[in-house]
């Protein structure tokens, strides 16, 4: 049976921009009214975006049901027992989690870097049948997975030893993003080292190939 197309949607920079908001909120919220009420404020936040993600048409599926349930579990949790500890840990146990299905996708013949290479490395050729194709994507796929729990392991000794929530906040913005972002550069650079020539050859036999028939 062909596994279901997975389509996935370039981000604009305005989404990006939305993305950051929750974050202001509950720098913010914390600042003025308390920690309670910016968990109650940042959380609240994030679910209008994933609503208005979902209008858009950036969620499918059992995706919606999933983040709504995420971000009301989060609240509770750090509602109840008032601690940013258990607030921001229910993310970073989650993103431990989710890198450790991503990575297992690399054992498998559809990795799911397959679906995002197109995003940043389009080939008009080579295509995900190809085997080096899927070989690369797989390496792809468990350099992402190793670097993400490396990450959510920093963060989640971070978040022990922090004192304020505005702090973790503030280093979760900063230090991840900067280092996912260097990460990303150099997985674009093995992508196009690895597979450039194959496109190329590719691209070099259709040609041949036009001109025996045309000849």
């Amino acid at each position: 049976m062909t596994p279901p197309a997975i389509t996935v949607r370039r981000p604009g920079f305005v989404a990006a921009l939305a993305s950051l908001l929750p974050m202001v909120v509950f720098l913010l919220a914390d600042q003025w009214f308390g920690l309670v009420p910016a968990m109650i404020a940042a959380s609240a936040l994030t679910v209008v975006l994933i609503v208005v993600r979902r209008r858009r048409g950036f969620g499918i599926g059992i995706l919606l049901p999933l983040s709504l349930g995420y971000a009301v579990v989060k609240v509770i949790a750090g509602v109840l027992t008032q601690s940013h500890v258990v607030y921001f840990g229910v993310g970073v146990a989650l993103s431990a989690v989710i890198a450790i299905a991503v990575g297992a996708t690399a054992f498998t013949r559809r990795p799911l870097a397959v679906h995002l290479m197109p995003l940043v490395t389009p080939y008009r050729r080579l295509t995900a049948e190809h085997p080096v194709y899927r070989r690369v994507a797989a390496h792809i796929t468990l350099i992402w997975a190793l670097a993400e729990l490396s990450i959510a392991a920093w963060e989640g000794w971070h978040l022990t030893v922090s004192t304020a929530a505005s702090e973790f906040v503030i280093m979760r913005a900063v230090g991840p993003w900067v280092a996912m972002g260097v990460l990303i550069f150099f997985l674009i650079f093995y992508v196009r080292f690895r597979l450039d020539r194959y496109e190329w050859a590719l691209t070099r036999e259709q040609q041949r190939e036009r001109e025996a028939v045309e000849a």
